[in-house]
């Protein structure tokens, strides 16, 4: 099985994240930096709607700031949240950031794990189950812990009888898949994996409060990891929250290559 280097998995990282996005997300791509306007559906209060998902100049930062917080008044918000990491130029954005008034709003790192004949098994206590989200039950079921966990709204039903369609059509071209992990019938967690080639990355994760440090979380990663693997990924790569699902992802054999800080900034 090939080894996949640091380098590479940021790469295959950051080539996912240029994916086209549909149609109610504004994604501003320049040269320079890339700001996005997520959708009302999808915001929560761990998703602000305005984010700077990427900056690489060589000009002033005080106009490329002043040039993005235009963008973003224009969409009649009052707050940035600007991400850096070591890809980020100039190497003193993040300084800058916290000059001009930033705080830290969120961190992620990096991880990704290879995925071989060793992939991790999960053996969950008898009153979790997990299955494959493949019906309007399970998907219903997915829906329901994403609302509640993420503070969403619950999607109409025109909206959960598209994704019910996407859902089935990815399964069958091997694409995408998500999962619902029960604990004693009750939907308590969901965690998504898209396929691209040989890498599979894991995201969208989230365990209801009442269900967390029981397993939940551990059992739908392994569900992925082995889907992912079935579908031919050779790697699975994700973001973590360094206290939160980067131990647990660590604890499943991942290994942090990068680290990536959010600073909210008021432009009001």
């Amino acid at each position: 099985m090939r080894k996949w280097g640091t380098q590479e998995i940021l790469g295959a990282l950051t080539s996912l994240d240029e994916t086209a996005l549909p149609d109610d997300f504004i994604d501003v791509r320049t040269a320079e930096y890339r700001p996005l306007r997520y959708p009302e559906r999808l915001l929560s209060p761990t998703l602000p709607a305005a984010q700077v998902v990427w900056s690489i100049t060589l000009r002033s930062l005080d106009t490329v700031f002043d040039e993005v917080a235009s963008e973003i008044e224009g969409w009649g918000l009052d707050a940035i949240h600007w991400w850096v990491s070591s890809a980020t130029r100039p190497l003193d954005t993040e300084a800058y950031l916290r000059a001009r008034g930033g705080v830290l709003s969120d961190s992620y790192q990096i991880l990704a794990r290879e995925l071989g004949d060793d992939t991790v098994e999960s053996s969950p206590s008898k009153e979790i189950s997990v299955e494959l989200v493949r019906d309007e039950r399970s998907l219903r079921d997915a829906i329901a812990v994403e609302t509640e966990g993420w503070g969403r709204s619950l999607p109409d039903e025109q909206a959960t009888g598209v994704r019910l369609s996407e859902a089935l059509h990815n399964l069958e071209t091997s694409t995408e898949f998500q999962f619902v992990a029960y604990v004693d019938g009750q939907p308590a967690s969901t965690g998504y994996c898209i396929i691209d080639g040989e890498i599979g990355r894991l995201y969208g994760a989230v365990t209801l409060p009442e269900f967390r440090s029981r397993g939940c979380y551990q059992a739908v990663l392994s569900s992925r990891l082995r889907q992912a693997r079935d579908f031919g990924a050779t790697i699975a790569v994700t973001r973590g929250r360094p206290l939160t699902s980067g131990r647990i992802l660590m604890k499943a054999g991942f290994t942090v290559h990068n680290l990536e800080n959010c600073y909210r900034l008021s432009i009001s």
